[in-house]
């Protein structure tokens, strides 16, 4: 266990180093890019993108989560699932680009046809690197993981994607940063994590995989849908310009998400799965994780809340100043996708699949009929993100109580876990409003009062961190103060007393 635990710090260690590059990174490429597009090639980008993301589903069909997921994994597994991954890259391939008429036809725009058809072309890229990178993430080799996605992430979308915009691409300058990431992550994790390049056609070979590699996929499907149904019906029904705004909105505070999320999953999966027979230490796992990740969550998502005018002027421009009550109500949404996807990876490890299938149904019923509810009521764009932050807290608790299930107990935990984070979000909100309110009155800059606020806000974070409730979060961040003062102190007496070194 001890092995276990080392493994899955220093798993998290990197998986960390590689959340906070794109957090740092990620603001300033969207500042760039909202200078570079409009808001109807955004539009049309939100509209390429996820259905690109259609096809995606088809390709993995849950073959890399099964091959984390499986207990003994042999030499005709990994085989297995290139093959499959291969097949199904090609299969997707052909069936969005035969799809893309449809596709401009029911959302009313004759220029996603190419835009999809591009993108179909990545398919196959995409699904070359599966194994590879599956087989890291099992191992928790996290270091190769790393390095791969900032670095694809930082040419891609640094160079490439920004570059095209600037040359006037378009919407498709994301093909263009999309297609030079593949290309390095597969470069990168097939030199780190080589597999045989040889095929399989067994069929024994693939009943384990496609068991539970098959449910993960529809599993995946339906947060997928639920997650691009306000794209697909605010662009059928508001239009693409009024989609590039809520897209720019949406993205400034999801994106981070995004990363957060995939970095949990990659990290926790192989150690929930580890030990998902012994439930203690599953209950452990799962309960100092729930605490930890509430109070950072609810902290942030208060600091976003306080400065989402500054934000959207500073890294969106003021022509998407319209986007600025849309960020401040997705600011609530913040804590429940990673708390829900927590819950949710639990259940993957527990090959719990039936639970994950359930709640992921309701919840996309309920966000289509909420949504076409705000539309027919006449309401806006921001009624939207309200709706998702209703259905983010209620799908939360659903999840909650099957990972109380799993676990076996630990419901006052929980409901303690989620009113210590909220009590610091509030916390949090409260000191940065008395600080932020009165500066904006003075007529400051947004640049120097975003400035202000990130520090105030990063302050504000470490101090509920380390002075906040106990959890394994505070340990790590305590344990690296400590381990960074020994240095200085050893680094000073180097310099004044060189004859005691």
């Amino acid at each position: 266990m001890s092995n276990l635990k080392e493994r899955t710090l220093r798993a998290i260690k990197w998986s960390s180093l590689s959340f906070l590059s794109t957090v740092l990174l990620a603001p300033i490429f969207a500042a760039i890019l909202a200078r570079l597009l409009t808001k109807e090639e955004f539009g049309l980008f939100a509209i390429g993108l996820s259905l690109y993301a259609v096809g995606q589903y088809i390709a993995d069909f849950g073959i890399g989560q099964a091959l984390v997921q499986k207990s003994n994994l042999t030499e005709e597994d990994i085989r297995a699932g290139f093959t499959s991954s291969l097949m199904l890259g090609l299969l997707a391939t052909v069936l969005v680009w035969l799809a893309a008429p449809l596709a401009g036809r029911l959302l009313n725009h004759e220029d996603v046809v190419p835009l999809v058809r591009a993108f179909a072309c990545l398919y196959v890229l995409a699904s070359l690197a599966t194994v590879s990178t599956s087989l890291l993430r099992r191992e928790l080799r996290f270091k190769p993981l790393m390095v791969s996605e900032v670095g694809s992430y930082v040419i891609g979308q640094g160079i490439f994607g920004l570059g095209a915009a600037y040359l006037g691409y378009g919407a498709y300058s994301i093909v263009i940063s999309v297609a030079v990431q593949y290309v390095i992550q597969l470069s990168v994790s097939y030199y780190f994590g080589r597999h045989p390049f040889r095929l399989t056609f067994r069929r024994s070979s693939y009943r384990a995989l496609y068991a539970f590699g098959g449910r993960a996929s529809v599993v995946s499907f339906l947060e997928f849908l639920s997650l691009n149904l306000d794209t697909f019906m605010i662009g059928r029904l508001y239009g693409v310009a009024t989609l590039g705004l809520y897209n720019r909105g949406y993205n400034t505070v999801y994106a981070p998400l995004i990363s957060l999320a995939r970095s949990l999953t990659r990290v926790l999966a192989p150690s929930f799965s580890a030990v998902q027979h012994d439930q203690p230490k599953l209950r452990h796992a799962y309960l100092s994780g729930l605490m930890a990740l509430s109070v950072l969550l609810f902290s942030m998502a208060a600091g976003v809340f306080v400065a989402a005018r500054e934000i959207v002027l500073v890294l969106l421009g003021d022509q998407f100043s319209a986007a600025i009550p849309i960020v401040q109500v997705l600011a609530l949404f913040i804590p429940f996708p990673v708390l829900s996807n927590l819950s949710a990876v639990l259940a993957e490890a527990s090959a719990r699949l039936n639970s994950k299938i359930a709640i992921q149904s309701v919840y996309l019923v309920g966000l289509a009929v909420s949504y076409w509810t705000v539309y027919r009521l006449g309401w806006g764009v921001v009624a939207f993100a309200g709706v998702l932050v209703v259905a983010g807290a209620l799908r939360s608790v659903a999840y909650a109580v099957v990972a109380r299930r799993i676990i076996g107990g630990g419901s006052k935990q929980i409901v303690r876990a989620y009113a210590l984070g909220l009590a610091c979000g509030l916390a949090v909100a409260a000191a940065m409003a008395v600080v932020v309110h009165p500066l904006r009155q003075t007529g400051l800059s947004p640049f120097v009062l975003f400035g202000i606020e990130g520090l105030l806000g990063a302050v504000l974070v470490l101090a509920v961190l380390l002075l906040g409730p106990p959890n394994e979060l505070q340990t790590q961040v305590r344990s690296v103060g400590r381990k960074a003062l020994a240095r200085t102190e050893r680094w000073w007496r180097a310099i004044n007393h060189p004859e005691r070194t």
